[in-house]
């Protein structure tokens, strides 16, 4: 995946270590437990990682916080379960 195209624009894709990237939102054990269907979903969103690698890159904005996953939080975590060390990623 070398360029990532969507209804705003095409954009490089970089390969950024998973250990480097900041999640934009944080969810505490307390929200998946009181939303059993994202905890599904999300373990659909890891297996299909799991089994046919990332489909969509992170989209990534650069802060004073350091590099923010602004969509794709759900994936990075999926990322970091599986040990994957690199998260393909277009910055916005």
């Amino acid at each position: 995946m070398k360029q990532w195209k969507d209804s705003t624009g095409i954009y490089p894709v970089k390969a950024i270590p998973t250990a480097d990237l900041v999640f934009g939102v944080s969810r505490p054990q307390r929200w998946w437990d009181e939303h059993p269907d994202h905890r599904k979903v999300f373990e659909e969103i890891r297996e299909s990682i799991k089994t046919e690698g990332l489909k969509q890159p992170l989209k990534v904005k650069k802060t004073n916080k350091g590099l923010v996953v602004e969509t794709g939080n759900q994936r990075l975590q999926a990322l970091l379960d599986l040990g994957i060390p690199t998260a393909p990623c277009v910055m916005i």
